[in-house]
């Protein structure tokens, strides 16, 4: 196995004459692999890069990064993508919603006397409560036909013809094959709003993958009545995941002045992260928003702020319900530390603003006696580029081609550089330069002294 080992290590370039020490950089982190030896199950290893390793980057794209063994060597090392979520399938149907009539959902759902009309399929045609006159209440209960829907339902999204606007609905939602005994499954609240012309619609339920033949939405509050419900089924089924998101509060700093009419709140992380999702909540029952979201780029002070999204943020309660806007995904060219949120409408305290990121992971062959640390905040200096792919390619031609690195993590930060790693270098001598003063200077002074000597020579009066 250990031929298998150096095989790989031998792909990795060889390290530069010039290569670094863990004094060249400002802390250090030690890693914990949890293995005593090296064999090919531990030839390589991965770790997650954790908030207070992005504290002291100073290199945007990570290049202040380095792994080093116990002789304080640099080992070959790569940073690696996370890897995507894959979705295996996506499913949606309308499914059949039939009203329950009005006296027999009065009844409660223990006592339904309903007349339930079914065709060949099993698939419900008709729901009446053997009344002779049909009720003029229209009903607020709907039973819904499933059985058609071969997957397990994520999530139904409901749409209704009137009202347009002005709805805030609570449905509880209970499930059943039977029709005779029924199981809550969930709740949420719907809405459809309108107002200043900023439009907010919520109509999705989460069921979490229930199974069931039928579906019954109960109206748990009193307001409109929707009218010619329809629903929707959804269903997702993932075969893997992401890496954790780690959600972090982004504090809030003193803001420059804002155009006239505009309210303006400046956000500040601890460093630069990866971010790829934003929740901006309101501090405030009851209100309403339009916001539009900035990064800043760049440490430098006159950089510019990057519109990244636009929202409109919305906190409601309805009793011990309080209602959000949802997440925003954000797509930024770098990391970044600096975030501003800009309104038209007026917000009398500055929102929370929570940020969320993956964290970068980093894979290191384990070349040369452990332990191994990860250094990290250098003005100057930069890891080398190793072709780690390919060293991984040979472990898993040999492993497995699922093989994948096992996982090691990070111990506590400890000064190695300090400071002083953090700062700039001086500039280099401009010897060339001076040399080439030096030449002109001279050069300047040998012709002045021949002009001298001539000058001198020609005011010599004749014998």
């Amino acid at each position: 196995m250990m031929r298998i080992v150096a095989a790989a290590l031998s792909l990795c370039v060889a390290h530069a004459v010039t290569a670094g020490t863990p004094a060249d950089y400002a802390y250090a982190f030690p890693i914990e692999t949890n293995a005593s030896t090296v064999d090919a199950a531990t030839s390589a290893w991965r770790v997650d890069l954790t908030p207070a390793v992005y504290r002291w980057v100073q290199s945007a794209d990570l290049r202040d990064v380095e792994i080093f063994n116990a002789a304080d060597h640099p080992v070959p090392m790569a940073l690696v993508a996370a890897a995507p979520t894959t979705t295996a399938r996506e499913a949606r149907a309308a499914l059949p919603a039939l009203a329950v009539p009005a006296a027999a959902a009065a009844a409660g759902a223990s006592d339904l006397r309903l007349v339930i009309d079914r065709d060949a399929d099993g698939r419900l045609r008709r729901i009446d409560a053997g009344e002779q006159k049909p009720s003029a209440q229209p009903g607020r209960d709907w039973i819904v036909d499933a059985s058609g829907f071969d997957h397990a339902i994520d999530t139904i999204a409901l749409t209704w013809s009137e009202p347009a606007s002005g709805v805030v609905a609570r449905f509880e939602i209970e499930s059943s094959d039977d029709l005779e005994h029924w199981h809550g499954v969930g709740g949420a609240t719907v809405l459809a709003l309108e107002q200043d012309g900023a439009r907010l619609e919520r109509r999705d339920i989460a069921l979490g993958g229930v199974r069931a033949k039928y579906l019954r939405l109960r109206r748990a509050d009193d307001g409109a009545t929707l009218r010619e419900l329809r629903v929707e089924a959804r269903s997702v089924e993932r075969t893997r995941a992401m890496a954790e998101r780690v959600w972090t509060s982004a504090e809030h700093a003193a803001a420059s002045d804002a155009a006239p009419g505009v309210v303006r709140f400046d956000y500040v992380l601890p460093a630069p992260l990866p971010i790829d999702v934003a929740r901006v909540g309101l501090a405030s029952d009851n209100a309403l928003a339009r916001i539009t979201l900035f990064a800043r780029l760049s440490d430098a002070p006159d950089a510019p702020w990057v519109r990244i999204a636009t929202q409109t943020a919305f906190r409601l309660r309805q009793g011990d319900d309080v209602l959000r806007n949802d997440d925003i995904s954000i797509q930024l060219a770098r990391r970044a530390k600096a975030f501003r949120i800009e309104s038209a409408n007026a917000i009398a305290e500055a929102p929370d603003l929570m940020l969320g990121y993956r964290p970068d992971s980093l894979v290191f062959l384990a070349e040369g006696a452990g332990p191994f640390v990860l250094a990290v905040g250098s003005a100057t200096a930069r890891h080398a580029d190793y072709p780690v792919d390919a060293a991984l390619s040979t472990l898993r031609a040999s492993l497995g081609k699922d093989w994948q690195a096992p996982t090691a993590t990070l111990g506590e930060a400890r000064p190695s550089g300090g400071d002083a790693a953090l700062k700039p270098a001086p500039p280099p001598v401009p010897w060339r330069r001076w040399l080439l003063w030096a030449i002109l200077v001279a050069g300047a002074a040998v012709i002045a002294g021949l002009a001298i000597s001539l000058l001198r020579g020609a005011k010599e009066p004749p014998r």
